[in-house]
């Protein structure tokens, strides 16, 4: 009977002690000042094109050559590698023309 009264007044006071101090809780993980201004720039989104409306794109190329950068690119071109880093470009486009030019992600082709 002893036992039990212990073990009762133990669960009792441990149920008490949790709900004082609430659960251990991470913290969430908030996005990084680059991310979070990318996100906010739109970058990497494709654009909603409306259905009369149909996806362009086109690619700026650097006039040299040297270490691509692909952060964020579809991973054909390791990160270093050699070659004319570029950015890709996507826009909807209509009856009333084209609109804005969004930067969708870093690429990379052959010198």
């Amino acid at each position: 009977m002893r036992n039990m009264i212990r073990g009762l007044f133990l669960a009792a006071f441990s149920v008490g002690l949790l709900s004082a101090c609430g659960p251990a809780s991470e913290q969430d993980a908030s996005p990084s000042t680059g991310e979070a201004a990318q996100v906010e720039q739109g970058i990497g989104k494709t654009p909603d094109c409306a259905f009369n409306e149909s996806l362009a794109e086109q690619v700026i190329w650097s006039s040299t050559c040297a270490a691509c950068r692909e952060v964020g690119g579809d991973g054909s071109w390791p990160n270093g590698s050699y070659g004319r880093s570029g950015t890709l470009y996507m826009t909807c486009c209509g009856p009333n023309g084209c609109g804005s030019w969004q930067n969708i992600r870093p690429v990379c082709t052959s010198c």
